[in-house]
């Protein structure tokens, strides 16, 4: 099973829209079977994609019980071939602090996912926009992070932050390591090429890859509504191509039955 963490520190950069996308092109063009982790408090993910409305408090076998000691069960949701571990509000209370007291167990990941490596082709966590004790358990878990980020002068600032966080956790997990940025959100001006010209230019130089960039489109925001996966909503859309080809950048290759 390969292990993907999407995070970020900073919020409103598409780690959730991402995971949603990147889960449904593995599930549907590569015939992965796929199991979505949702890390994050906002709970937006387990909302967009659980096949049946969920408690609005906390959620028997959700992430937090999980990471609480108390099961875990994986929920089917709309999409054939993706399975969910919802997240609920309560993972709130469970910050870097209750990793570190024991209250919350950072290896509890690692171990579900060791056990269902039979199960799933492929899981991709949905990390929230702060360095808490489920992000400390995704990264744990996780073989790759992927940083999605919007680029502007605040994002690539903050890069700094986010590799600082990855360094200290592979003293932890020392096959963790970084898949590259992805810049998000990208619109066509003189402004943003300049900026995307020079994020790449120092992330080469750091050694750390850079996916081609996710157009901005309104398709997105549509998506978010309809609470369907651009390869369902709108699969001719520019977003969608956007997303196999970063897909087909983290498995190294085209789907099955693709057209050159």
């Amino acid at each position: 099973m390969k292990t993907l963490a999407i995070m970020n520190l900073k919020g409103g950069t598409g780690k959730t829209v991402t995971a949603i996308n990147v889960a449904a092109i593995l599930a549907q063009d590569y015939g992965q079977r796929v199991l979505l982790v949702d890390a994050d408090s906002q709970c937006n993910l387990t909302e967009f994609m659980a096949k049946a409305k969920l408690p609005d408090d906390e959620v028997p076998g959700s992430f937090a019980s999980l990471l609480r000691r108390t099961g875990v069960v994986d929920i089917p949701t709309k999409c054939d071939n993706i399975s969910l571990i919802p997240a609920d509000p309560t993972l709130m209370a469970l910050d870097v602090t209750s990793a570190g007291n024991g209250t919350a167990d950072r290896e509890a990941l690692k171990r579900f996912l060791r056990d269902a490596d039979d199960l799933f082709g492929w899981t991709v966590i949905d990390c929230p926009p702060a360095f808490t004790a489920g992000a400390m358990a995704a990264l744990i878990a996780a073989d790759q992070v992927l940083i999605p980020m919007k680029v502007d002068a605040f994002s690539i600032r903050g890069m700094k932050n986010i590799m600082e966080q990855i360094r200290n956790m592979k003293h932890i997990n020392r096959d963790l390591t970084v898949a590259g940025v992805l810049p998000t959100m990208v619109y066509p001006s003189e402004l943003q090429r300049a900026a995307e010209a020079d994020l790449r230019a120092n992330m080469e130089a750091a050694g750390i890859h850079t996916f081609r960039h996710i157009r901005r489109s309104p398709v997105m925001d549509r998506m978010t509504f309809a609470q369907e996966p651009l390869i369902a909503y709108s699969p001719k859309s520019k977003a969608l191509h956007d997303y196999k080809v970063l897909v087909r950048d983290l498995v190294g290759a085209e789907p099955e039955g693709s057209v050159q």
